[in-house]
């Protein structure tokens, strides 16, 4: 449904989040939207930033200006979600995505909410488009499952 080259099947979706941030490496950072998914919050807050000294922000991307003030050197990684869960920011993907590659950032996209059936996050520009399958995808909350789906070959691999 993504018109990807590539994908990969997770067991739930924090195994999917968890393996995207597995790309940073200590002394990188991280910049999320500022009402990123309470799971993916957390992982960040309590395990992985402090185990793996990544920098993290969260930042309102609603507003453009505070996005791309938000950069650092080091910064290698930027996370999404439009719309956001639970308050429905809406963010301007295309613009974020463009702002990454300029400044040679990833661009992850949290596509839970959306779903492949809504919004291709890749066509607007993402280098990876994330999905919990427990939700959406799934319908019903009866399986478990995450994704991770790329249209470059050394993401994927």
């Amino acid at each position: 449904m993504e018109q990807a080259n590539y994908a990969l099947a997770t067991n739930c979706g924090l195994s999917a989040v968890t393996a995207c941030l597995s790309l940073l490496k200590q002394g990188e950072h991280l910049i999320t939207v500022d009402d990123v998914y309470g799971g993916t919050q957390r992982y960040l807050r309590k395990v992985f930033c402090p185990q793996t000294g990544i920098e993290w922000d969260m930042v309102d991307m609603v507003d453009l200006n505070n996005f791309k003030s938000a950069f650092k050197k080091n910064t290698k990684m930027v996370w999404v979600e439009s719309p956001t869960n639970p308050t429905l920011k809406c963010l301007d993907i295309e613009k974020i995505a463009a702002h990454c590659k300029k400044m040679g950032a990833l661009l992850v996209v949290d596509n839970t909410f959306m779903s492949p059936a809504l919004q291709s996050p890749l066509k607007l520009g993402a280098d990876i488009c994330l999905h919990s399958i427990t939700k959406y995808i799934g319908g019903h909350s009866d399986v478990l499952g995450g994704a991770l789906i790329f249209n470059e070959e050394e993401l994927y691999d």
